[in-house]
């Protein structure tokens, strides 16, 4: 499908790099952004340049749509609604599951062949092994557009809800965040010691390197939903974590990235559940 036409809106990072590996794979591309300055290296590099979304959309069979936040997406798509019929719009901005929804709601409302995507790379990656992108929603779309997806690195098809790739995303995404964020936890107390940041980062990597493969193991815990105590103990762990906030503290060193952890196993605690595996603190994160 290299004979396809593509459209790019936005040229930030990663739609810069998106428009660059297209390039690269043979596709031809039409670019725009807000700001048009951005749009000469890619012009000097074989790309057109539209100085409106709607003349951007003309020439394009696929759009792919790598804006700001959801509001940006709206406000670009949403006047030039008739023109997408005949495409297939492929949204990577980073918005909520909610957001991905109600985009996908309008599309459909128009007759507008959706996909909603979510980028699991940073824009370095695009195109290399260890990218990987998301997707779902319009599973007609995902099928027409796959050959061009995979050029940007795996696609994986989440289903035909179109929030499930950001769900996803963000998931990860807050896994990843509480990972660094411990990082940054571990490097402030270590350099009280005088202790490099560097030196810290790779006993961390390490570490976590040999406890990342019991996740599967918690992951059988939470499926059962009886946290009988066949691990860790939430008063044991309770013990633990306060330990934690307290050598920090006496470094010197703010406990407030740890702080939210010992406040869920002091409520599961208060509920008479501080003899349950530490695990059931999930049923604490239901908003009720």
């Amino acid at each position: 499908m290299t004979n396809a036409s593509i459209t790019v809106l936005g040229l930030g990072a990663m739609g810069s790099a998106i428009t660059a590996r297209l390039r690269e794979t043979g596709y031809d591309t039409t670019v725009w952004n807000r700001t048009a300055a951005k749009t000469e290296p890619h012009v000097e590099a074989g790309s057109r340049a539209a100085p409106t979304v709607a003349e951007a959309i003309k020439t394009g069979d696929f759009v792919l749509v790598v804006l700001l936040d959801h509001a940006s997406v709206r406000e670009q798509l949403e006047p030039v609604a008739d023109a997408l019929k005949e495409k297939v719009v492929i949204n990577l901005t980073t918005t909520t599951p909610n957001e991905s929804r109600a985009t996908a709601a309008w599309a459909a409302e128009h007759g507008i062949a959706y996909l909603d995507g979510a980028i699991m790379a940073v824009p370095e990656m695009i195109g290399g092994p260890g990218s990987r992108l998301l997707y779902s929603g319009d599973e007609n779309a995902y099928a027409i557009a796959r050959t061009i997806l995979e050029t940007l690195g795996t696609a994986d098809y989440e289903g035909t809800d179109a929030g499930l790739a950001s769900l996803k995303d963000m998931a990860l995404l807050s896994a990843m965040d509480l990972m660094f964020t411990g990082y940054v936890q571990a490097i402030a107390m270590m350099r009280t010691v005088g202790v490099s940041a560097y030196d810290t980062a790779e006993e961390v990597q390490a570490w976590l390197g040999a406890m990342l493969p019991h996740g599967r193991g918690l992951a059988e815990i939470i499926d059962g939903r009886t946290y009988e105590t066949g691990g860790q103990s939430a008063d044991f762990t309770r013990a633990a974590q306060a330990s934690m906030i307290t050598a920090s503290r006496e470094q010197g060193i703010r406990a407030d990235l740890l702080e939210p952890h010992l406040k869920l196993l002091n409520e599961l605690a208060a509920t008479g559940r501080g003899g349950k595996d530490w695990l059931a603190i999930i049923e604490l994160l239901t908003i009720k």
